[in-house]
């Protein structure tokens, strides 16, 4: 297989998710090809997109020291910078771009998102007005609304995205902004509303909102067919009581890996793996569930229900890391969508970050560039100062995460 074969098929691979086949393929171009500074950073951007932000980094600049002017790797560069969170290093590379090409899809609005993070948000704004021409109107919306948001004026940014999905009725990241803005302001029901709208997220039709719920569904039977990742699920099922009340019998369809934590309950009837729903009145996404209740309640978050053999271990292994306080790391996950097919090479590059799955979310924070670093910094502030605990035991507690 040549060198652009391999090229072609990283690329591939990188917007079909697959990021272990994208990096071999792109390791194999540059090894055919060490010349090529295209392929060059096709790797760094294999490498950001599997979580190895250092070597990323390290790659995108040895294309740049090669080709100083490398517009695509300049702003992967930039990237990498911003997602290790050293942000004043990725606003200089995200300038530089600026000024060679003030046109490469997204940068003024990245480079925006940067000020805005450093707390610089009229700076922000100012740079998105200046660079208006050069943006795509749906991105300007987005961008600008956020800025309003971060300078805490609320009724504007949702003024400026409701007029955006109202003349624009195919811009779907406006309309998700919309609704996680609404959300974000306390409107429940508008945000619910809106947020029916993710699941054709990059598909131009409209999408039709489910009718609401009947105030009563005495002796109806609905399968909650789970969706996105387990996070998800758990969250919305705080919203199943409320159909429960109505009269209804549930049934929840989810991925196994939740069933020792869900069980049938009073609320649930049923805990599923399949989601056909033969034999069912009806069945709803558990994301649905806010807009089909049509509710501005906020319920408690659903009970785990964990087995006595599990609490037991669980109590063994905290007894062995010595006396409490203990504390609980939740780290982000969630499942993202594959990069889209981008213009340039650049677009598709720092979409996830470290992916993490089952029970690897400890060694990917140990991993991840600054991660534990990161993480004893933001613990011994919080653990330090609210409970009145010495720096030493603090700093102690965060070093034991790191070696675990």
């Amino acid at each position: 297989m040549d060198a652009e074969t391999c090229h072609e098929l990283a690329w591939n691979y990188l917007r079909s998710g697959q990021t272990d086949l994208a990096l071999e393929h792109a390791r194999r171009a540059h090894e055919l090809s060490r010349g090529n500074v295209a392929y060059l950073n096709t790797l760094g951007v294999a490498y950001g997109e599997s979580g190895e932000l250092a070597l990323a980094e390290a790659t995108f600049r040895k294309a740049l020291k090669r080709k100083p002017g490398f517009i695509d790797a300049l702003v992967n560069l930039a990237k990498s910078l911003e997602k290790q969170e050293r942000l004043d290093e990725a606003g200089q590379s995200y300038e530089r771009a600026l000024a060679i090409e003030p046109a490469f899809p997204k940068l003024a609005t990245n480079l925006a998102k940067v000020y805005s993070q450093r707390g610089e948000v009229a700076r922000a704004r100012g740079l998105l007005e200046k660079q208006a021409r050069t943006i795509d109107p749906h991105d300007f919306a987005i961008a600008m609304a956020q800025c309003e948001l971060d300078a805490g004026e609320s009724e504007r940014a949702l003024s400026r995205l409701a007029k955006a999905v109202a003349e624009h009725d195919d811009w779907k990241l406006a309309r998700s902004a919309l609704a996680h803005a609404l959300l974000s302001t306390g409107r429940w029901r508008e945000g619910w509303k809106e947020y029916v709208r993710r699941r054709n997220l990059f598909d131009a039709r409209p999408t039709e909102l489910p009718p609401p719920l009947a105030p009563r569904l005495d002796g109806r039977s609905l399968l909650l067919r789970g969706e996105q990742g387990i996070g998800d699920v758990l969250f919305f099922l705080r919203f199943a009581p409320l159909v429960r009340a109505r009269g209804a019998r549930l049934a929840l369809a989810c991925e196994r890996k939740l069933h020792p934590v869900l069980r049938a309950n009073d609320t649930l009837a049923e805990v599923r793996a399949g989601g056909d729903a033969t034999g069912f009145d009806g069945w709803i996404w558990t994301g649905d569930l806010p807009a089909v209740l049509q509710t501005e309640a906020t319920p408690p978050a659903w009970p785990l229900e964990v087995d006595t053999e599990a609490r037991s271990a669980a109590r063994e292994r905290l007894a062995a890391l010595g006396p409490p306080p203990y504390l609980a790391l939740t780290w982000r996950a969630g499942t993202e969508f594959a990069p889209a097919c981008g213009v340039r090479a650049a677009e598709g590059f720092g979409r996830r970050g470290a992916r993490l799955a089952g029970n690897g979310a400890a060694p990917a924070a140990r991993r991840a560039p600054g991660g534990c670093r990161r993480l004893r910094r933001g613990l011994r502030r919080a653990v330090s100062r609210p409970l009145g605990a010495r720096r030493g035991p603090a700093r102690a507690a965060c070093h034991a995460f790191a070696r675990r």
